[in-house]
């Protein structure tokens, strides 16, 4: 299971070389109260898919979380992040979550606040 760790860390680390932040959500609180605004609630939103949710599994897990990661597969390996074995491992992993008998979970965050 380390590789399929290490894939979403290549994809993390990746984003924010780029200037992106894929753990801002865990930030949001002091970025929404920090620009002004008041009364700001940041809540958990929870992606979970397994077996009796093929279509979550395969619409989310399969064809957005797992092919995001997927995505940068030539990046990370060609600048040493991950080998190709370990790389190929890690995205099997992911895709074994949207079998039947797997499960993913994923966590997004949202924030409101007033002016």
């Amino acid at each position: 299971m380390y590789a399929t760790f290490g894939a979403t860390g290549c994809l993390v680390d990746l984003q924010r070389e780029a200037g992106g932040n894929a753990l801002i959500g865990r930030e949001l609180y002091p970025l929404v109260t920090g620009a002004g605004y008041r009364d700001v609630r940041v809540s958990p939103r929870m992606v979970y898919a397994d077996g009796p949710r093929p279509d979550l599994a395969r619409g989310f897990t399969r064809l957005t979380f797992t092919a995001m990661v997927e995505g940068v597969g030539e990046d990370a390996v060609g600048r040493g992040m991950m080998d190709r074995e370990e790389w190929e491992r890690g995205i099997a992993d992911l895709y074994r979550t949207s079998e039947p008998d797997g499960v993913f979970c994923y966590t997004f965050f949202r924030a409101t606040g007033r002016t």
